[in-house]
């Protein structure tokens, strides 16, 4: 049963802690799209300190986490930042070519990284519970009253 919530109907994961200042490549953990009954999308989430023309942001996929098969560009998801503004990016991916996607932010002049976060969306298994102890903590509220928090 499809619930009002948003937070039952997403898969909402850190895939990558921010990162220092620097010139590398940040990869983010993978995301395994046949998890919990399987999604059909994802969408990746991050913010660079420093806009920059050479910060890019893509995805890549595997069949099998790159274990065998290593990672590949999804063609047309390289996002060029344009330079001037646009730290932060958002890149949606509806049904990948494989499995496992992760995220590449490419920093081409030093930056720091914020956080990536993954958004599992369209699963077949809901409602989803995000809440993971020690990971995230998710508070839902339906039909709340005002007052005291």
């Amino acid at each position: 049963m499809l619930s009002a919530l948003l937070s039952d109907n997403i898969k909402i994961r850190k895939v990558k802690d921010a990162a220092t200042a620097a010139t590398t490549d940040v990869t983010s953990d993978a995301v395994d799209m046949q998890a919990d009954g399987g999604w059909d999308g994802v969408m990746f989430l991050t913010s660079y300190g420093t806009a920059a023309a050479d910060n890019l942001f893509h995805a890549e996929s595997s069949s099998d986490d790159g274990d065998a098969d290593a990672y590949a560009d999804i063609a047309g998801s390289e996002m060029n930042l344009g330079g001037a503004s646009d730290e932060d990016q958002v890149l949606d991916v509806f049904q990948p070519p494989e499995r496992y996607v992760r995220a590449v932010a490419q920093r081409g002049t030093s930056s720091t990284l914020g956080d990536i976060w993954a958004i599992q969306y369209r699963g077949r298994e809901l409602p989803f519970a995000n809440s993971l102890v020690g990971t995230i903590c998710v508070q839902q509220l339906v039909q709340p009253l005002n007052g005291t928090k």
